[in-house]
């Protein structure tokens, strides 16, 4: 057989694979749905009347959204859940119009109506009494076509896929449709509509990152630099299609709407041309606005003040991780300013952003109009030992990645109501958010990983190979003095000498093995110096359980 007949073959039989067929196919749709998203030109005053008139509707909505996907659909998982609670239509609607919304869902999480992480993404069985059945992906996934679908297909994403197999997506720009009038007031809250705006984000489109930029654009705010941070590639076919989306993307925003830049490539040993960037605005009077994830937020500021240079001017829109007292107050010695976003995947699905007149460094609007989020009515899950209320989050349109009723995403914050008087406030956005992070994920470089595939490793395979037993190894994420985010592996004393270079390098190896995304995010956490060990005697819960992944109380250098 030739070798030319054993290559079609190979890319006939991986053409069967759906992630592949959709790399393939959907770039030849992509610039059509770009055009209608870039199109659909809004302003800020209709941003501001739109999201009073989706946040005065949305018992209505979600009534209708549960009438049609979830009672419509018994076979469902939230059909299944809402029947085993005994809870009616006609006693959801009651619900809504006695209680309102969050009052409703606490009720029915009360009840079993809710996901955790592990029941939504089908790592584990839903076990409500004697109900018993595992989701599958595809059971929350809206109706896609370009004709009579909830969403139009844009962009191929895929979750982490930590344990089972990874959770793919097809991402759609109709959710980020709705969530535009958001953005555009968030930009007026700080002021931000007449900055230039930059990323320093993947060559990815799909990301968060860069989907921020494209609704930007939407109300007429040009992405003028994509500086590209390199990711690896699995692939010639996925090498290709990044490309290709980059290069459509860039097309559609010019040609559509009002300018977006090409990708260039920027390592992270370069990033000193970031700075290079604001201080020629600088001196041409311009303030500038850069959207990256913490980490990188923080490094940029480092190398300002390494080179001697002021990033006055300049405000970050810092994402993926919390933003630390340590990484904002690097950012602010530099000059700059900081604001955040908080979201997560799939979609992406922005969660909140950054109050105008914040009373915490990381405090947040929380975006009622898209979402409802409640704290968990009972704590089912201890991190370092303490009782933890998750929030879950249930989706109030159609058009969402995947329809979640009460899901918890393996997130917790402190939620509050203020009279804060930014312009997020007075359209209505009055739900306030701080302190966010995750109880169960390494957060580093804007990636997450599972703890809970920890187990294995750090109880099992090290052991086995550099000694020591059960309790000997815990990974611990803290933070440096000046905002740097490392993942540090403690090995009690206790085990004796161990080669310390041999074990980073199985460690990165053994989270690098789950999948393409946790192979990148070994490799960013690798090069960007994030792994490290420390010889120190793992610390226990307050029910003496070493757990595998604890989160530092207090920064080291």
């Amino acid at each position: 057989m030739s070798t030319g007949s054993s290559r079609l073959r190979s890319f006939s039989s991986r053409l069967r694979n759906a992630r592949v067929r959709h790399m393939v196919f959907l770039p030849l749709t992509l610039p059509f749905t770009l055009a209608r998203f870039f199109g659909q030109q809004l302003t800020i005053p209709e941003a501001k009347t739109r999201l009073r008139g989706e946040l005065a509707n949305r018992e209505t909505r979600f009534f209708e959204l549960a009438r049609r996907r979830f009672y419509a659909q018994p076979e469902g998982p939230y059909g299944k859940l809402l029947k085993h609670a005994g809870c009616e239509l006609a006693d959801l609607d009651s619900s809504l119009r006695r209680d309102g919304l969050e009052d409703t869902l606490v009720q029915l999480a009360r009840q079993g109506v809710y996901l955790t992480t592990a029941e939504f993404k089908g790592k584990e069985d839903v076990v409500r009494g004697g109900l018993s059945f595992r989701v599958r992906p595809e059971d929350l996934e809206p109706r896609r076509g370009l004709v009579g679908g909830d969403v139009t297909p844009a962009f191929v994403t895929q979750s982490s896929g930590s344990s089972n197999r990874p959770v793919r997506s097809l991402s759609s720009l109709d959710w980020q449709m709705e969530e535009t009038a958001a953005v555009a007031v968030f930009l007026e809250a700080h002021g931000l509509l007449a900055h230039r705006h930059a990323a320093y984000e993947p060559m990815i489109p799909g990301v968060g990152g860069i989907i921020i930029l494209m609704m930007m654009a939407r109300i007429g705010v040009p992405c003028e630099r994509w500086f590209a941070r390199p990711v690896p590639i699995n692939n010639w076919l996925e090498g290709a299609y990044f490309r290709i989306t980059a290069q459509e993307l860039s097309l559609a925003g010019t040609r559509f709407g009002p300018g977006f830049a090409k990708p260039e490539l920027v390592p992270a040993e370069d990033m000193v041309r970031l700075v290079r960037w604001v201080e020629e605005n600088q001196r041409e009077g311009k303030q500038t606005c850069i959207r990256t994830v913490a980490s990188n937020a923080a490094r940029v500021a480092r190398v300002a003040n390494q080179v001697g240079a002021s990033l006055e001017g300049c405000t970050f829109i810092a994402s993926g991780e919390p933003l630390t007292v340590a990484k904002r107050l690097v950012i602010e010695e530099a000059g700059a300013n900081v604001t955040v976003l908080w979201g997560y995947e799939p979609g992406p699905v922005h969660v909140g952003f950054g109050c105008g007149r914040p009373a915490h460094g990381d405090e947040m609007h929380v975006l009622r109009h898209t979402l409802a989020v409640i704290e968990h009515p009972e704590p089912i899950v201890e991190a370092a030992g303490e009782p933890v209320r998750p929030l879950l989050f249930t989706t109030l349109y159609s058009s969402a990645a995947r329809m979640q009723l009460n899901v918890s995403n393996g997130d917790r914050a402190i939620l509050s109501e203020r009279p804060c008087g930014c312009a997020l406030h007075e359209v209505g956005l009055t739900l306030h958010a701080h302190q966010v992070g995750s109880f169960e994920k390494l957060t580093s470089e804007g990636l997450a990983y599972s703890f809970e595939d920890l187990f294995e490793l750090l109880e099992t395979h090290l052991p086995d190979e550099f000694g020591g037993g059960t309790g000997d190894y815990q990974i611990l994420e803290e933070e440096s003095a000046d905002g740097k985010t490392y993942v540090t592996l403690l090995v009690d004393p206790a085990v004796g000498a161990i080669d310390e270079q041999r074990l980073l390098e199985r460690f990165a190896g053994a989270i690098a093995s789950k999948s393409p995304q946790h192979r990148f995010a070994a490799e960013l956490w690798q090069t960007s110096g994030t792994f490290r060990v420390r010889r120190e005697v793992p610390v226990a819960s307050a029910r003496g359980k070493i757990l595998p992944l604890r989160m530092a109380r207090h920064r080291r250098r």
